[in-house]
């Protein structure tokens, strides 16, 4: 294996957080190598191949967990399919708020396909989905039923069509692009959209997130500085009960 010493070093280490000085330390030990550009191949292999992952810069955490990557359903990929067709060169991703249930500690029953999608081509996706599924979905924008919210509380088969940030951190997979947990993480503390999820639901979200996955926290934080006030964000967080490695410093 590539860099299997390096690999092995961090591994064996009985420590939750590595500074890269110490990392890069001993890769010169191993490999008598001072170029800085190999020690940062070997970093960004370390890292694409979920062996660590930075949790801000120069510091990594050895990943022990499963990596998060959402499951779409058959009707899911029908309708981005629908959306990649005809608007190919449009950033979007389509997923279901029914995954959100893996962490809640109340099954949420009313559930819906969020799509998200360059701002500018919110009213574009309303039109092309209304002519497709115009008797099987009800199809409206976040901003309809944030302010209409009593009218659409039973309503099934939902669509929302809400503005995709420009600095979401996406999954991708086969040039599909994909929600990733720790823009949902974010988004869940930060829209009004996810409502039901506030409070000791959302307290429970995140530990059960934390205790079942590994997150990036580099993601995390660089996208939360970005959707809300970050030294609130860093101080809900630290108010959780997880493990001590995705404590954040605050200012």
């Amino acid at each position: 294996m590539k860099y299997a010493k390096l690999i092995e070093y961090i591994t064996d280490k009985n420590k939750e957080i590595f500074d890269k000085d110490e990392i890069y330390k001993f890769y010169f030990k191993i490999y008598k190598n001072t170029n800085i550009r190999s020690f940062e191949n070997a970093i960004t292999y370390l890292k694409s191949n979920n062996i660590i992952s930075e949790i801000e810069k120069d510091k990594y955490v050895l990943v022990t967990k499963t990596i998060y990557k959402y499951k779409e359903t058959d009707e899911e990929k029908k309708i981005y399919d629908i959306i990649k067709k005809e608007y190919s060169q449009i950033n979007f991703i389509v997923w279901n708020t029914k995954v959100i249930n893996e962490f809640t500690l109340h099954y949420v029953i009313n559930n819906y396909i969020v799509i998200e999608v360059e701002k500018i081509a919110i009213n574009l996706i309303v039109n092309l989905l209304k002519a497709k599924y115009i008797k099987k979905y009800t199809i409206i924008t976040q901003d309809i039923l944030n302010n209409n919210r009593d009218l659409f509380l039973n309503a099934e088969n939902f669509i929302i069509v809400k503005p995709l940030h420009s600095r979401s951190p996406l999954d991708t997979k086969n040039n599909d692009k994909y929600i990733s947990i720790e823009k949902m993480m974010v988004d869940l503390y930060v829209d009004k959209l996810y409502i039901q999820y506030q409070g000791k639901e959302l307290q429970t979200i995140y530990q059960n997130i934390f205790e079942k996955y590994d997150i990036n926290m580099k993601k995390v934080i660089k996208y939360a500085e970005y959707r809300t006030d970050l030294e609130s964000y860093k101080k809900y967080i630290n108010s959780l009960d997880i493990p001590n490695k995705y404590k954040l410093k605050e200012e």
